[in-house]
């Protein structure tokens, strides 16, 4: 919740294939160059896109995924099987 009237605001937006739309930072009234205050508001949003963005972790494809769902279906099915022919 923002109190008062006085806030010093960064909206930061990225590139259009971005995650966000905006990211907004409420700046503390100090004594550093509004630059370096856009510049370390940019910093922080790359970092979160590329904290999000993690190399080892992929989506499976769907190929893989209807195999995965066709093996377990015909493994059920044998099972199901076998059990109404022993019984």
């Amino acid at each position: 919740m923002v109190k008062g009237v006085n806030r010093r605001v960064v909206v930061v937006r990225p590139d259009e294939r971005g995650l966000f739309e905006q990211a907004i930072f409420l700046v503390r009234d100090c004594a550093v160059p509004r630059s370096d205050v856009v510049r370390e508001a940019c910093r922080i949003a790359d970092s979160y896109l590329a904290g999000r963005r993690q190399p080892g972790r992929t989506r499976v494809p769907r190929r893989r995924l209807a195999l995965a769902f066709v093996c377990g279906a015909l493994a059920a099915s044998a099972v199901w099987t076998a059990l109404v022919l022993l019984l």
